[in-house]
Protein backbone atom coordinates (compact mmCIF):
# COMPACT_ATOMS: atom_id res chain seq x y z
CA UNK A 1 0.00 0.00 0.00
CA UNK A 2 0.81 3.23 -0.66
CA UNK A 3 2.71 5.79 1.88
CA UNK A 4 0.61 8.93 2.57
CA UNK A 5 1.91 11.97 5.50
CA UNK A 6 -0.82 14.00 7.17
CA UNK A 7 -0.48 16.66 9.71
CA UNK A 8 -2.88 16.74 12.56
CA UNK A 9 -3.15 20.10 14.08
CA UNK A 10 -5.30 20.25 17.44
CA UNK A 11 -7.25 23.24 18.14
CA UNK A 12 -8.63 21.25 21.09
CA UNK A 13 -6.11 19.64 23.69
CA UNK A 14 -4.74 16.83 22.19
CA UNK A 15 -5.97 13.95 24.91
CA UNK A 16 -3.56 12.81 27.28
CA UNK A 17 -4.59 9.25 26.97
CA UNK A 18 -2.42 7.99 23.06
CA UNK A 19 -5.22 5.46 22.14
CA UNK A 20 -8.01 8.16 22.58
CA UNK A 21 -5.58 10.47 20.47
CA UNK A 22 -4.60 7.71 17.90
CA UNK A 23 -8.77 7.13 17.29
CA UNK A 24 -9.62 10.33 17.49
CA UNK A 25 -7.04 10.83 14.32
CA UNK A 26 -8.10 7.44 12.72
CA UNK A 27 -11.57 8.99 12.55
CA UNK A 28 -10.70 12.34 10.98
CA UNK A 29 -8.39 10.60 8.51
CA UNK A 30 -11.41 8.77 7.36
CA UNK A 31 -13.70 11.79 7.46
CA UNK A 32 -10.90 13.81 5.86
CA UNK A 33 -10.04 11.15 2.82
CA UNK A 34 -13.35 10.64 1.84
CA UNK A 35 -13.87 14.29 1.54
CA UNK A 36 -10.69 14.61 -0.45
CA UNK A 37 -8.84 11.60 -1.21
CA UNK A 38 -5.06 14.40 -1.26
CA UNK A 39 -5.75 15.21 2.03
CA UNK A 40 -2.26 16.47 3.46
CA UNK A 41 -3.37 18.33 6.71
CA UNK A 42 -6.25 17.96 9.40
CA UNK A 43 -7.64 20.00 11.85
CA UNK A 44 -9.25 18.55 14.83
CA UNK A 45 -12.23 20.88 15.82
CA UNK A 46 -13.89 18.67 18.23
CA UNK A 47 -14.18 15.78 20.31
CA UNK A 48 -17.25 13.71 19.55
CA UNK A 49 -20.34 15.96 20.54
CA UNK A 50 -23.95 15.70 20.27
CA UNK A 51 -24.63 19.25 19.73
CA UNK A 52 -24.05 21.37 16.51
CA UNK A 53 -24.03 25.40 15.83
CA UNK A 54 -26.98 25.95 14.11
CA UNK A 55 -29.26 28.99 13.59
CA UNK A 56 -27.31 31.13 16.39
CA UNK A 57 -28.15 28.25 18.97
CA UNK A 58 -26.67 24.79 20.10
CA UNK A 59 -28.96 22.24 19.63
CA UNK A 60 -29.00 18.54 19.21
CA UNK A 61 -27.38 16.48 16.92
CA UNK A 62 -26.60 13.05 16.41
CA UNK A 63 -22.44 12.41 18.16
CA UNK A 64 -20.41 13.79 15.59
CA UNK A 65 -16.52 14.59 15.27
CA UNK A 66 -15.64 17.84 13.31
CA UNK A 67 -12.70 18.50 11.29
CA UNK A 68 -11.62 20.99 8.84
CA UNK A 69 -8.84 19.56 6.04
CA UNK A 70 -6.62 20.87 3.21
CA UNK A 71 -4.96 19.47 -0.09
CA UNK A 72 -1.48 21.29 -1.17
CA UNK A 73 -3.37 23.67 -3.10
CA UNK A 74 -5.64 24.44 -0.20
CA UNK A 75 -2.51 24.71 1.80
CA UNK A 76 -1.31 27.62 -0.52
CA UNK A 77 -4.63 29.34 -0.57
CA UNK A 78 -4.87 29.45 3.00
CA UNK A 79 -8.24 27.55 2.60
CA UNK A 80 -9.92 24.80 4.60
CA UNK A 81 -13.18 22.65 4.23
CA UNK A 82 -15.02 21.42 7.02
CA UNK A 83 -16.88 17.97 7.73
CA UNK A 84 -18.80 16.17 10.55
CA UNK A 85 -18.23 12.29 10.82
CA UNK A 86 -21.03 10.81 12.52
CA UNK A 87 -20.04 7.85 14.86
CA UNK A 88 -22.27 4.99 16.08
CA UNK A 89 -21.99 6.90 20.17
CA UNK A 90 -20.13 9.37 22.16
CA UNK A 91 -17.45 7.04 23.14
CA UNK A 92 -17.38 4.62 19.55
CA UNK A 93 -15.09 6.39 16.65
CA UNK A 94 -16.40 4.18 13.96
CA UNK A 95 -17.79 5.95 11.00
CA UNK A 96 -21.49 5.66 10.28
CA UNK A 97 -21.44 9.12 7.74
CA UNK A 98 -19.58 12.07 6.31
CA UNK A 99 -21.11 14.94 5.93
CA UNK A 100 -18.60 17.54 4.29
CA UNK A 101 -19.71 21.45 4.22
CA UNK A 102 -19.57 21.62 0.50
CA UNK A 103 -17.53 24.70 0.36
CA UNK A 104 -14.38 26.29 1.38
CA UNK A 105 -13.27 29.14 4.06
CA UNK A 106 -10.72 31.42 4.38
CA UNK A 107 -8.40 30.01 7.30
CA UNK A 108 -8.95 33.45 9.24
CA UNK A 109 -12.48 33.11 8.53
CA UNK A 110 -13.75 33.43 12.13
CA UNK A 111 -16.54 31.64 14.49
CA UNK A 112 -19.28 32.26 16.21
CA UNK A 113 -17.37 34.19 19.21
CA UNK A 114 -14.51 35.95 16.74
CA UNK A 115 -11.75 33.38 16.86
CA UNK A 116 -9.88 32.33 13.89
CA UNK A 117 -11.39 28.65 12.44
CA UNK A 118 -7.54 27.43 11.48
CA UNK A 119 -5.23 29.82 13.39
CA UNK A 120 -1.78 29.91 12.60
CA UNK A 121 0.68 27.98 15.62
CA UNK A 122 -1.46 24.92 16.86
CA UNK A 123 0.13 21.70 18.07
CA UNK A 124 0.68 19.23 15.67
CA UNK A 125 1.89 16.07 14.58
CA UNK A 126 3.30 14.59 11.29
CA UNK A 127 1.65 10.73 10.91
CA UNK A 128 2.57 8.94 8.26
CA UNK A 129 0.13 6.03 6.78
CA UNK A 130 0.45 3.20 5.27
CA UNK A 131 -2.76 1.85 5.32
CA UNK A 132 -6.59 2.91 4.82
CA UNK A 133 -6.30 4.58 8.84
CA UNK A 134 -3.97 5.18 11.68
Amino acid sequence: MASKTITYVWKIPRPIDDVAARALMAAAYQIATKTDPHVTTVLVRSPIRATTWKNGKWVRDDPHLTICSKNSSQEQQKIHEAAHNYTKSMQDTTLLRVTPSGFTKADNTKDRRGKEIWPNGLPSEIIMHRGPEP
